[in-house]
């Protein structure tokens, strides 16, 4: 049984909780709509917020089931995890159940679960959403940086696998996003079992790493073709660029991962202060060299980064630019009216003839000749 444990809130959540749980995790999930959640037949404890039929991408809807019903949330969720380490919140931040009830629930449950550490799993929209959408995302990724007690924050990038899929569609970006963060934790929890001659990364360290308050992000590079240790640096550095997760754009990473598979000839040519020059060299570097004859990859852990703010400038960025046109379109819905011209023709209307009582004698006698 696995260490971390996945709670997926929302659909978006509901799907990487899906995932996970064909993975080995441990996995829940909870939704203001049982029809999103009902699809996600691989995760066996759901609570559906009673009295909800979905949250319509209003954030405050969200908000409002967890002071609502934030008890049952909480005995929902340490019924459904045992003996974990860190719990991750899986959550989308542009919709409205997944973005409105996972910063309160996160906050909430660090003071429930004692022992437990908590982390997210924060998608990001690509740069083409709405103004509706980059709102709910910007309020809510500005909630989740505010927490003071939560542990890693995994960005996950939807534009990166944009960038790299442009003609795939949406549902094709969501699956392969999902399964690739999924796949990347899931790695490093599968490393933590290995053992080596060399340097061992073991669970204590992942969780060292894990637990540090900030942006985390998890790459591989491939280092087959690599001469020299400038080419190994190079190819990790963009494994940074190029991952699932929101590139990293500032200096300072506070803890570290490195883990290396492959021959003891490459192994040669990692040279650490190399690899860190651009962003700054860890507090803390854990370990793990593995021997083998696969093809030499690096996968590196980076934990501690600050919000990337070019990124996150991106979702702003349209606001700010339509800002007087979206709010002329929200006063124009309160003010929206519309005044007739032609009022005075009411009174031209047809009316009905009006029947007048009269006796039978007196219509006969009215046909007389």
């Amino acid at each position: 049984m696995k260490s971390i444990g996945i709670l997926g809130v929302g659909q978006a959540g509901g799907n990487i909780a899906e995932i996970a749980s064909t993975m080995g995790f441990q996995t829940a999930l909870i939704n203001t709509n049982q029809r999103d959640g009902v699809v996600n037949t691989k995760v066996e404890k759901k609570y559906f917020v009673p009295g909800y039929n979905g949250a319509g991408q209003d954030r405050s809807v969200g908000l409002r089931a967890v002071h609502e019903h934030y008890r049952e949330m909480i005995d929902f969720v340490k019924k459904s995890f045992q003996n974990i380490k860190l719990l991750l919140v899986a959550f989308s931040t542009d919709g409205g159940s997944g973005s409105g009830m996972s910063p309160l629930l996160i906050d909430i449950l660090l003071d429930q679960l004692p022992g437990v550490n908590i982390g997210a799993i924060a998608i990001v929209p690509e740069r083409n959403v709405l103004a509706g959408n980059r709102i709910n995302a910007a309020e809510c990724i500005e909630q989740i940086s505010k927490i003071e007690g939560i542990s890693s924050v995994f960005l996950v990038d939807n534009d990166q696998m944009r960038k790299a899929n442009p003609q795939s569609s949406k549902q094709q970006i969501y699956l392969s996003s999902n399964r690739q963060v999924m796949e990347a934790i899931s790695y490093v929890l599968q490393v933590t079992q290995k053992s080596s001659f060399f340097g061992n990364f073991d669970e204590t360290d992942l969780m060292n790493i894990l637990n540090t308050r900030g942006v985390t992000l998890i790459s591989s590079a491939t280092v087959t073709e690599a001469r020299t240790s400038a080419d190994v640096s190079s190819k990790i550095q963009r494994s940074w660029a190029h991952s699932i997760f929101c590139p990293v754009d500032t200096v300072g990473v506070i803890r570290a991962g490195l883990i290396y598979e492959g021959p003891e000839t490459v192994s040669k040519l990692i040279n650490v202060p190399q690899i860190f020059e651009k962003i700054g060299e860890p507090l803390e570097l854990f370990e793990g060299t593995y021997i083998s004859e696969c093809d030499p990859t690096v996968t590196t852990i980076l934990a501690g980064l600050s919000f990337p703010p070019s990124r996150l400038k991106t979702l702003e960025e349209s606001l700010e630019k339509n800002k007087e046109r979206l709010q002329f379109l929200v006063n124009k819905e309160q003010t929206e009216k519309y005044e007739s011209q032609v009022s005075w023709a009411s009174g031209l209307k047809a009316k009905a003839p009006e029947k007048k009582p009269g006796s039978v004698s007196s219509k006969l006698s009215k046909y007389q000749k």
